[in-house]
This record gives C-alpha cells, sequence and structure tokens, in this order.
C-alpha cells in the first residue's frame, strides 16, 4: 500500500541496511516462534512456550530460552499477540548478541506491566559491566545507562500502570545524551551516580543480577545500533501502538 503523495510504506527492515546491527522480535508472526530453542517445534496457537523468537532484522540476533520451566508462554486477545512473562523467572536471551558495547543504541519495547516489583524489560551489558537497561521500580520506569567511560549512570523517568505502552529510549555515546519515550513523549534524562550492575548478556524480559524478571506482557521490541531520525522513530513507535493495541 502506498501512502498518500505516492511515498513508498516505512519497512521496519530498511532500519538495518547497510549492515546495521540489532535486532526486531515481533511476537504476532507465529513463523518466528518456536516451542523450543532448537527451533524445530513451531508455535501454532495461544498457550504454548517460546523456547526461540526469530529476529527479523536479518541479523541473526534470535531470543532463546533453553530451560522449559524460564518460558514466556505465547498469548492472544482482542486481535493482539503477546509472549506472557511470569515475573518469577522467565526471560530470552538474545543469542549471537554482536551489539556494538561501544556504538549508539535505540532501543523500543512495546509492553504491559502486571505488578509493582522490581523488574527488568530489556538489558545489555558489555565486559566491563557498563550498558544499558530499563527499569521498573515500583510503577516508575527508568532507562538507566551505565557509558563505559564514566562512573556515572544517565537516568530518565517515567510512569507505567497496567496499560500497554511503547517505551523507547537512545543513547549518543560519544556525548552521553540519553533520551527516554513513553507513548511518543519524551522524558528529560538526568544524571544521578551509578547504582546498577549490568550482565555480560543481552536479555528480553528479565535476568539481572537480582534474579528479578518481567511480570507482563511483551507485545514486541526494535533494537537498533544507530540513532534513529525523528521520522524513524515516529514510525517505530506507530508499528509498536498497533502491534499493542496503544493510541498514540
Amino acid at each position: 500500500m502506498m501512502r498518500s503523495g505516492g511515498a513508498a510504506p516505512f519497512s521496519i527492515a530498511s532500519l538495518f541496511a547497510g549492515g546495521t546491527d540489532g535486532a526486531w522480535y515481533d511476537p504476532s508472526d507465529l513463523t518466528a516462534l518456536f516451542q523450543d530453542s532448537a527451533g524445530t517445534t513451531p508455535v501454532t496457537t495461544a498457550g504454548q512456550p517460546v523456547g526461540l523468537m526469530l529476529d527479523k532484522s536479518g541479523n541473526g540476533n534470535h531470543a532463546t530460552q533453553a530451560i522449559s520451566a524460564k518460558r514466556p508462554i505465547y498469548t492472544e486477545g482482542g486481535g493482539l499477540a503477546w509472549l506472557a512473562f511470569d515475573g518469577v523467572d522467565d526471560a530470552m536471551e538474545i543469542q549471537n548478541a554482536a551489539f556494538s558495547f561501544t556504538g549508539d543504541q535505540s532501543v523500543w519495547v512495546a509492553a504491559a506491566h502486571d505488578t509493582g516489583n522490581g523488574e527488568y524489560i530489556y538489558l545489555m551489558g558489555g565486559n566491563d559491566d557498563k550498558g544499558f537497561l530499563f527499569v521498573t521500580l515500583g510503577r516508575t520506569v527508568r532507562m538507566r545507562f551505565i557509558p563505559v567511560t564514566s562512573a556515572t549512570s544517565v537516568v530518565s523517568t517515567s510512569v507505567i500502570d497496567t496499560s500497554p505502552i511503547v517505551f523507547g529510549g537512545a543513547w549518543d555515546r560519544s556525548s552521553g545524551d540519553v533520551s527516554l519515550r513513553e507513548n511518543g513523549v519524551e522524558y528529560t534524562a538526568s544524571k544521578t551516580p551509578a547504582d546498577v550492575t549490568v550482565p555480560v548478556v543481552t536479555l528480553l524480559g528479565g535476568g539481572n543480577p537480582k534474579g528479578a524478571s518481567w511480570d507482563g506482557n511483551i507485545y514486541g521490541a526494535v533494537i537498533v545500533n544507530n540513532l534513529t531520525t525523528a521520522s524513524e522513530t515516529g514510525e517505530v513507535e506507530a508499528y509498536l501502538a498497533g502491534k499493542a493495541g496503544v493510541t498514540l
């Protein structure tokens, strides 16, 4: 379908053109979901566990969970589809995580929170325990970036309830600038002493050092090792809003 004026429709895949690393996860695409981490048993209906979610970016950064008890559940309702995480130990590790620990990154997650416990949606770390994460403490959402060259973290804060949201953030490693967006609204970042140690793996849905896990739904995620333009940011937010039933 063409937009008015004859412009071609935006494609999430275009964010990864020219070899840009990152990942694109779409739980509504059953062709990308498997019950086992080896990818031999497809997910075919709601209520089945997800041990492998393919990365649709073309980078091969697939999300897996080898332990059956820690797999989220594929769920449907109201014309939407999502992965339900139990808040106990469910998490998916992003395999072949070739994300640069020295470059820029833009991240969006469409999610809904079930409880007020401290839990992680997305986190990324380097070998020096510096990195980037989304964390909830109570019902406050924070995007925290601990720069490789500094002992300070940059935190942006907003509030989340049990309704689905499109939550995004970006950092510019060279300047240290960090931004946080919720449902299309940008929040101001503030700098505070670092108080979080980030593990060396990249995870979706949990697995932080204290064992906290996301309690709620994840409708989709887009991770780009680049700073996206304002236009691209808006397009991704609109795409994920459709996946989560959010009106921007």
